[in-house]
This record gives C-alpha cells, structure tokens and sequence, in this order.
C-alpha cells in the first residue's frame, strides 16, 4: 500500500495528464479501422466533388494543366476541411462521454458488438456516402445507390422511399 501511495505522490503534471487520458487513447484506438474508413469517405467525396465542379465548369480532368488548378475553389476545400473538424470534434465528444460517463457499453447490431463512439461514425460516414453518391449523380446523371436499392434490406428501401 505503502507503494501505491508513493507512485501518485510523485507523479509529475505530464504523467498526470497522459494518465487522465489513457481511457480515451484506447478508445481512440480501438476505433482506429472506423476513423481511417471515415476519412477514406471524406477523400472519395472530396475528389468526386472537385470532379462535379470540374464536369459543371466543362473542364477536362487534367492535373497537368493550369486551368485544372485554376477551377479548385478555395471555399470548397475549406468546407472540407470545416466538415472534416466538426465530424472529429462530434466523435470526440461521443468518446469523452462514454469514456468517462457511460463507461463501456456494447451495444449488439448485425451479429457484431459496437461502442457508442463506433457507432457515432456511422454517422458523418453515411452523410460522405451519400454525398459521394450525388456527386457521382451529378457526373453521370444516374445515381448508383438508387439503382442498387432493390437489393437493399426492406426496411433500407422503407427509408429510401419516405423521403420521396
């Protein structure tokens, strides 16, 4: 006992701090596949954006030309990068309250067990799915995830369909 009194007593302010936050660094870890899968969303929505942009301004996709460059927006990619923090900032919040409130708490969805923090990824990476949908929409003038509808589960279609 004498020992464990003796650690905390000469702990410094960093080893303080990195001790309060080891709870979060584990989660963060442990979600680590569903943050690199929502920031590979954020880059698809990103590079079929600028292809909309590219396609509605009728210019040729040419990295190697000056025009190409020219037609990238900075406001857009601020928006990015704004939607980008606001989606971390969102997760980070849903980690510090289970982490620190909740405490671990599986819940069971598709035969698997999810933290309330993996789960709240599920949200900005929804909305990247479908952005990237209406971005590719907006190329093509056909939108793949209608298409593939039909071989969503019934209550996805029930969903997709109310929204009409």
């Amino acid at each position: 006992m004498k020992s464990f009194a003796h650690f905390f007593q000469n702990l410094t302010l960093a080893k303080k701090t990195f001790l309060a936050i080891t709870p979060l660094i584990s989660m963060l870890i442990s979600i680590k596949a569903a943050l690199i899968g929502l920031f590979i969303l954020i880059t698809i929505d990103l590079l079929t954006g600028i292809k909309k942009n590219l396609h509605k301004d009728k210019v040729p996709f040419n990295p190697f030309k000056k025009l190409f460059w020219k037609s990238i927006k900075s406001y857009a990619l601020r928006q990015t990068w704004r939607k980008t923090y606001e989606y971390g900032i969102g997760i980070l919040v849903v980690l510090v309250f289970e982490a620190l409130v909740l405490g671990s708490t599986p819940i069971a969805l598709l035969g698997k067990t999810f933290s309330i923090t993996e789960l709240s990824v599920l949200l900005p990476a929804a909305i990247e799915v479908w952005s990237i949908f209406e971005n590719m929409e907006a190329v093509t003038g056909m939108n793949l995830l209608k298409r593939l509808k039909p071989l969503l589960p019934k209550p996805l279609q029930n969903l997709l369909n109310a929204n009409k």
